[in-house]
C-alpha cells in the first residue's frame, strides 16, 4: 500500500497530465491510508496589503465615515468603525470589537478588490463604559492595526431649579465696597 500511494504521489508531482488520474486514485483510498503521507503540508499563503485608513464614526454616509471618533458619551449609543484595505483582494479580515479587554464581537470580511472600504458597528448599552478597541485580524490571526475610543458618562443636562444669579431669599446682603462691624 505505502509503495502505491508513494508512486501516486509522485506521478501527481512529475507527471502534469496525469494529475487528474492519480488524484481521483488517491481519493479511492481507504482512511487509513489517507494518513501516509511524504508530502509537505501545505501553508496558507502569508497576508499582504494594508490598511490606508480607520476610524471610529458615528454614521457612514456613501460608504465613508462622516467624522472620527475618540470619546462618546452615553447619549449616542451607535458606533461604527470604518477601515479601508488595499492590496488584500481575496483574503479575509475580521473587526474585533473588544470592551475593557473582553472580546464582544468578531465580525469577517472576504476583500472583494484591491481597495476595498468595510464598516462593522456596535449597539452599546449605557453601562458599557470604558475603553473599546477595534483590531482589525488577517486571516492567519495576526493583527493589522487597532483603534480605540472611550466610552463615557453623558453629563448631566438638567439646569439647576435655582436661579443662580438672585441672592436665596432671608440672606442679608451687603455691598462689596461697604464694611460692616
Amino acid at each position: 500500500m505505502k509503495t502505491q500511494t508513494i508512486a501516486l504521489i509522485a506521478g501527481a508531482l512529475f507527471a502534469s497530465s496525469a494529475i487528474a488520474a492519480d488524484d481521483a486514485a488517491m481519493n479511492a483510498t481507504t482512511p487509513a491510508q489517507t494518513t501516509e503521507s511524504s508530502a509537505p503540508a501545505a501553508q496558507a499563503p502569508a497576508p499582504t496589503g494594508t490598511i490606508a485608513r480607520s476610524a471610529f464614526t458615528t454614521e457612514i454616509e456613501n460608504r465613508e465615515p462622516v467624522n472620527t471618533v475618540t470619546k462618546l458619551d452615553t447619549d449616542e449609543h451607535k458606533i461604527y468603525y470604518f477601515t479601508e484595505l488595499k492590496g488584500m483582494e481575496g483574503q479575509q479580515v475580521t473587526h474585533r470589537w473588544e470592551h475593557n479587554g473582553k472580546v464582544m464581537a468578531e465580525v469577517p470580511f472576504q476583500v472583494g478588490g484591491p481597495r476595498w472600504r468595510v464598516y462593522s458597528s456596535k449597539q452599546l448599552e449605557n453601562d458599557w463604559t470604558g475603553e473599546w478597541k477595534v483590531s482589525v485580524v488577517d486571516g492567519n490571526g495576526s493583527t493589522l492595526g487597532v483603534n480605540t475610543f472611550t466610552y463615557v458618562k453623558a453629563p448631566d443636562t438638567q439646569a439647576p431649579a435655582t436661579d443662580m444669579n438672585k441672592a436665596p431669599m432671608n440672606q442679608e446682603t451687603a455691598p462689596a465696597d461697604t464694611k460692616t462691624q
